[in-house]
């Protein structure tokens, strides 16, 4: 048989009469396994006893269980980001099409639309914007009475 070495080795039960490891083989082959002990005595278990030992197989399980840990902060500090990233893209394409609205584009009322520039969400961008438009109307009605 091939030389092998066993890596990883973690608990695959609570009762710790299942591990879970690699083999890796010379030839670069890595074989997931599943090891467990048999009335017969199972030579794979035999080894992983004394090679690792319970207290080794603890230690290994306690950094897997860190590891899976980071990883799922990691993730969850990503899908984070991206959803902030998702929002700043969906509220600057929203100022943007606030200020292709041709009430908005001729305003000079320069505290509301630097109000709508600054929003942090979409309902104040849409509000400060029918604020604005509103006021404009009322203008441009206001200014066609006086004429």
């Amino acid at each position: 048989m091939e030389n092998r070495e066993i890596k990883y080795p973690i608990w695959a039960n609570e009762e710790k009469t299942k591990i879970k490891c690699q083999f890796h083989y010379e030839n670069g082959e890595k074989l997931e396994a599943s090891v467990m002990d048999t009335e017969e005595g199972n030579p794979d278990w035999a080894e992983l006893m004394e090679t690792f030992g319970v207290e080794g197989i603890d230690a290994s399980h306690e950094i897997y269980l860190e590891e899976r840990k980071k990883a799922a902060e990691l993730h969850e500090a990503q899908k984070k980001e991206k959803a902030e990233t998702d929002k700043a893209s969906i509220l600057f394409a929203a100022k943007l099409e606030a200020f292709e609205i041709d009430e908005v584009k001729a305003s000079k009322d320069r505290t509301l639309k630097s109000r709508i520039r600054k929003a942090s969400s979409l309902m104040e961008i849409s509000a400060f914007t029918s604020l604005l438009i509103m006021k404009e109307l009322d203008t441009n009605e206001k200014d066609k009475k006086a004429k």
